[in-house]
């Protein structure tokens, strides 16, 4: 579509009045900051061999969960699969949290 300078202002009018087109809209902070990756970095010493900074970055990137990640996105997964999946992943974590309570009581006090 060839969009002309009157295009361009009527939607200009449509922003001022709050009517902005969602492809149109700037992305909230939250939005900015779950899509920017941050850098990890792992320091070798002289000594350290390569392979074992290799093991601590790959330490690094299962906690930051990139590994799952690059998982869950192989295939595609439907709406309700995911939200059983994530209804799944809470249940797992709230039995290990009792669990963890149930063990040692006074360590979360």
């Amino acid at each position: 579509r060839n969009m002309s300078v009157s295009d361009n202002s009527s939607e200009d009018k449509q922003a001022a009045k709050g009517n902005v087109p969602t492809h149109l809209k700037a992305p909230t902070a939250a939005e900015k900051t779950s899509r920017t990756a941050t850098a990890l970095e792992v320091s070798l010493d002289h000594n350290m061999h390569v392979e074992k900074a290799m093991k601590i970055l790959k330490r690094k990137l299962i906690k930051e969960g990139l590994f799952k990640e690059l998982k869950l996105r192989r295939y595609y997964e439907k709406p309700s699969e995911k939200k059983k999946r994530k209804h799944k992943e809470s249940m797992k974590k709230l039995r290990k949290e009792e669990s963890r309570l149930k063990k040692n009581p006074y360590h979360f006090m």
